[in-house]
């Protein structure tokens, strides 16, 4: 199972970032790609933080947030905000963070 969840959370990581490129070069189609990645990348997560010993689910908490931050994003792109960078940056920002903290095992 957790093959498929590996596999699932990096397919929605690609199409998130091919997503957020097609948005830069203003494809038109770009939202829906990134509603798709988003889908397994934010499930994954919440997943990871309901599953999670107690002493990482702070970190896990981080992401889901970071998850939403990127939710916030792509409904900036519906509705056609340019403020919608923001949200990624913000995830980009909060995976950072969290890629530099140790996990418990």
């Amino acid at each position: 199972m957790y093959k498929a969840l590996s596999a699932a959370y990096y397919i929605g990581m690609i199409l998130i970032l091919v997503g957020i490129l097609f948005q830069l070069n203003d494809v038109p189609y770009a939202f829906i790609l990134l509603l798709v990645g988003l889908t397994p990348f934010l499930g994954v997560r919440l997943f990871n933080f309901i599953n999670a010993r107690p002493e990482n689910k702070r970190l896990n908490g981080i992401m889901v947030v970071s998850a939403l931050f990127l939710t916030t994003a792509i409904v900036a792109i519906y509705y056609s905000r340019s403020y919608w960078v923001i949200g990624v940056l913000l995830t980009a920002t909060l995976d950072l963070y969290v890629s530099f903290r140790k996990y418990r095992r």
